[in-house]
């Protein structure tokens, strides 16, 4: 940079000395950048290519090579505290509903980072958001598990599956069941997981984290009537044959949800089951 008829070497040391040793930088007003370009005791030293090595001031008269200090220059008479600041990156519109359950709670933000869930949903081929998708009115983001994967669940009131004992629930929300209503098997043995879960309780009759969670995200009891003057229940995870699996059920005299023991042939109509959908990490 000139200054009043200066030129941008007058800052420069022009003492005469041998060839530089080693890496040298270039000092101008004190500050030292070494950008594989050099000039060190009015010589011009050009790391990256030797031709141009011992070139001195007065030889800088052709303009590729003036070009060249003046970037130096710049360098030098940057502004370091400036920081480049990333350019946020555009919603994907499939995920908007996601990111408004995420917007509107607290713990979640507090416990996972959005571009962590994003990262996760879309990795794959978009594996977890279609699995999301296909859920309950397209499924609701409400917490993370222990292991810090995003929990998603069947969205609203309504629970699927009502009216089928444990084992029949628990397989058609663990496994991939057929048009035909056959559960499809890999080389006629072992049954294909669809990927989705059914929420876990605590021994002997508590809600589990998962269920506190998603009480605290939707602000309301973990199953409930729409009316709130009926019985209604999900059956959660109790494991592959239990004696006595537990299910979530709505009390209409508190107005709250509670883990019960069942039989596990029981057939309600209004026991159902919500899912729930772990995004782990690729």
């Amino acid at each position: 940079m000139a200054l009043e008829g200066r030129t941008a070497w007058d800052g420069i040391d022009r003492r005469k000395a041998a060839s530089p040793i080693g890496p040298t930088a270039l000092k101008i007003t004190g500050r030292a950048v070494d950008n594989g370009e050099t000039a060190v005791d009015g010589v011009f030293q050009r790391n990256d290519d030797p031709s141009l090595n011992n070139v001195r001031e007065g030889d800088l008269e052709n303009g590729a090579l003036k070009a060249r200090v003046t970037d130096i220059l710049k360098v030098v008479n940057r502004d370091e505290k400036q920081t480049a600041q990333p350019e946020s990156a555009e919603l994907d519109p499939r995920l908007t509903t996601f990111k408004a359950d995420f917007d509107k709670d607290t713990a979640l933000q507090a416990k996972c980072s959005w571009a962590e869930i994003q990262l996760r949903l879309l990795a794959n081929e978009d594996h977890y958001l279609s699995l999301a998708q296909a859920m309950e009115q397209g499924g609701e983001l409400f917490g993370v598990d222990a292991e810090g994967n995003p929990l998603i669940s069947d969205r609203g009131d309504e629970l699927i599956l009502n009216g089928m004992n444990y084992k029949d629930t628990r397989d058609r929300v663990l496994y991939r069941f057929g048009k035909s209503g056959k559960m499809e098997l890999v080389q006629g043995k072992k049954p294909i997981p669809t990927g989705y879960e059914m929420f876990p309780y605590v021994e002997p009759c508590d809600k589990s984290p998962e269920i506190f969670q998603y009480e605290v995200h939707t602000g309301k009891p973990f199953v409930k009537s729409p009316t709130g003057d009926e019985f209604l229940s999900s059956w959660v995870e109790s494991g592959e044959n239990p004696s006595r699996p537990r299910d979530v059920f709505f009390s209409t005299s508190t107005g709250d949800a509670y883990v019960s023991p069942c039989d596990p042939r029981s057939v309600l109509h209004s026991r159902g089951v919500r899912r729930l959908l772990r995004v782990k990490k690729a």
